[in-house]
């Protein structure tokens, strides 16, 4: 099995240069089986678990699973090893696609940080600053709600996690031939 990772990691390694040159790929076993990857954007490493989910009825990569939003879901068949190119791309986007991050995100967190310890008490306040558009749908509204709160809290917004992984699918699809060659080739058959 250490093998087979190790080839496996190569193949992830030569295949990341040719959209982030001098990236390192690493299978690590540590990261929990649902983290699915983690990318440091200063040193250009990303780690990828080795014992991913692999859900035979569709993509289950960030939020389009979670949402089932945008155009982008797909049902798809994937493997073991081709989920991890999958996922691999999605890493990658991350280093490719610059977060546009609104400028009254910066405001509103500095009135909240004003305020002190952020909590879930702050919703209201939220609410009142991110007001619900005429003719929005309470969905929409939320979606922006909740895209705000996840900056806040992770550091990305969901509409750009949502880009990411659209353009890693668009890329694996474009990419899945020549990836099952690549696969085929090191002794990774279907």
């Amino acid at each position: 099995m250490r093998d087979q990772n190790s080839i496996l990691e190569k193949l992830l390694n030569a295949f990341a240069q040719k959209y982030l040159p001098g990236a390192k790929v690493k299978l690590d076993g540590r990261l929990p089986r649902y983290a699915g990857g983690q990318s440091d954007i200063q040193k250009k490493i990303i780690r990828l678990s080795p014992k991913q989910d692999v859900n035979p009825d569709a993509i289950a990569l960030g939020l389009s699973y979670a949402y089932r939003i945008g155009p982008k879901y797909r049902k798809m068949k994937l493997d073991k090893n081709e989920i991890l190119f999958l996922t691999l791309l999605h890493e990658l986007g991350h280093f490719r696609i610059k977060e546009h991050i609104p400028r009254f995100y910066f405001q509103l967190r500095d009135v909240l940080r004003r305020r002190g310890k952020v909590s879930r008490d702050e919703i209201p306040l939220i609410e009142d600053y991110i007001r619900r558009k005429k003719g929005e749908s309470e969905q929409s509204w939320e979606l922006r709600i909740a895209d705000f709160e996840s900056w806040l809290v992770l550091d990305e917004s969901i509409t750009h996690h949502m880009k990411v992984e659209n353009w890693a699918i668009d890329k694996f699809e474009k990419q899945r031939p020549k990836i099952r060659v690549i696969l085929q080739a090191a002794g990774f058959a279907d």
